[in-house]
């Protein structure tokens, strides 16, 4: 299985930092054939990555499971003409900068991830479609609802 994530930078925000472990996790017991990630903008990241790391432009050749962790991400991977499978890690910060019927719009179109029973229970009250959700965020998890 390939997986990507899709975030605004590579810096090492605590949500980069999760999926960065998770992502080097899955490479080291060799869970996925291929992790990858890709970002809009360079920062500096302070976990070592044993996963390919580009920039949002190079996204057009990528095939697999990519994840976007922002709504805007999500509406710009949706322009892409490729062969991936696009879903939304849902953010309660993205709800508040968006608003809720970008979230009802988006989750009509892409399925949406959620790490919480809390979560969960919100997209599904906002939007009326049941979100993929996964324990914590680790590729396991993550494939289990993807397959």
């Amino acid at each position: 299985m390939h997986i990507a994530f899709y975030t605004d930078s590579n810096g090492g925000s605590p949500q980069n930092t999760e999926i960065f472990n998770a992502l080097n996790e899955a490479v080291d017991e060799r869970s996925i054939k291929d992790a990858s990630l890709f970002y809009n903008y360079v920062e500096f990241s302070p976990v070592s990555n044993r996963f390919g790391m580009f920039n949002s432009a190079d996204m057009w050749s990528f095939t697999g499971n990519l994840i976007a962790t922002t709504m805007e991400n999500t509406i710009a991977a949706a322009r892409i003409v490729n062969k991936f499978k696009l879903s939304y890690l849902y953010s309660e910060q993205d709800k508040e900068r968006f608003g809720v019927l970008e979230l009802f719009r988006l989750a009509r179109s892409v399925p949406v991830i959620v790490t919480g029973e809390e979560d969960s229970d919100e997209v599904f009250r906002l939007t009326g479609v049941e979100p993929l959700k996964i324990k914590e965020l680790s590729i396991d998890e993550i494939k289990k609802v993807l397959s």
